[in-house]
């Protein structure tokens, strides 16, 4: 959060809070989505809005639950194998796949981005379009199987309480995707700046806007009182995949607004905060907030049922 310089400060303080200011304003950005405040708003939130025919275990993890809605995001920088791995999952740029019937695995994706000629049009590599709606699928369906098999081992046993570490694992991490897929940002190319030669309405290729929004404008301006009073009703969700891409095609179509606000001037850290600015910010991580709690719930309540086969 950027420093309030007060009457009281001496000159010299207000010399270092300038300073400081500017440091956080120019500092390289990393896309690290939301930023950790954001994330652990997200997570929290969905926590505190969680059904109580959870498992008593998991509600009583909310700390860990909370905490764990960043770690992806702590993974950067552990090598080039993680980084190449990790960073995909964390967006889709739906404008290069708009238009195709998204098929429910992130190979045969791969197949129709090639067959489909995206790939070659667009000059794309094979992870340039992004996987986060497999990511979020993949993620649901384990934690599926994971309740699945705890509510067949016994109280006290080490079969439980590993499965029990493992569930909270798996859960506090795919708070951070869907998170992410939450912000319209990770949803399109213009991820930092309209890319686009075509930008009648001159939206800004700064190559700031991201961090300015989802990091040092969150930080700044929202807050847990601002996120669970536009919280939804929980929703059982029984096709992930169908989910998370209905979700994710409705955060891209809030592109523009998200730039009217940016051109407007809703997250400049110098300007006074702004009733659209906080209402479109908290919005985003409400909506992302009660899906992750809807598929937590949603992944407790299906594992009570026999997995489809699998076919030969």
């Amino acid at each position: 959060m950027v420093p309030k310089i007060s009457s009281q400060y001496s000159i010299l303080n207000s010399q270092f809070a300038v300073a400081l200011a500017l440091t956080v304003l120019l500092a390289p950005s990393q896309a690290l989505a939301w930023g950790e405040h954001g994330h652990l708003l997200s997570n929290e939130a969905a926590t505190l809005e969680l059904p109580t025919d959870m498992p008593h275990f998991f509600l009583e993890a909310s700390p860990q639950l909370v905490w764990l809605g960043p770690e992806p995001d702590r993974w950067r920088g552990g090598g080039e194998s993680v980084e190449k791995w990790g960073a995909p999952d964390h967006f889709i740029d739906y404008e290069y796949a708009d238009g195709l019937e998204l098929p429910r695995n992130r190979y045969d994706f791969l197949e129709l981005m090639v067959s489909s000629g995206r790939i070659a049009r667009f000059g794309l590599d094979y992870d340039t379009t992004g996987f986060s709606p497999w990511r979020i699928t993949e993620l649901t369906e384990m934690l599926t199987n994971q309740f699945r098999r705890w509510r067949f081992t016994s109280p006290g046993t080490n079969e439980r309480v590993t499965l029990e570490r493992e569930i909270v694992h798996t859960a506090g991490n795919l708070g951070h995707y869907v998170a992410d897929a939450a912000n319209p940002h990770h949803t399109t190319f213009h991820y930092n700046g309209w890319m686009s030669a075509d930008n009648p309405r001159g939206f800004t290729n700064d190559c700031e806007t991201h961090a300015r929004f989802e990091s040092r404008f969150v930080t700044r301006a929202v807050d847990l009182r601002h996120i669970l009073p536009k919280m939804s009703t929980p929703v059982l969700r029984t096709d992930y995949f169908v989910t998370s891409v209905e979700f994710i095609r409705a955060s891209n179509q809030l592109v523009d607004d998200l730039y009217i606000l940016d051109q407007a001037g809703a997250f400049d850290p110098f300007n006074r905060l702004t009733d659209p600015g906080v209402a479109f910010a908290s919005d985003r991580l409400a909506a992302g907030a009660s899906l992750l709690r809807d598929l937590w719930w949603s992944a407790w309540m299906n594992s009570a049922k026999a997995p489809k086969r699998r076919e030969e």
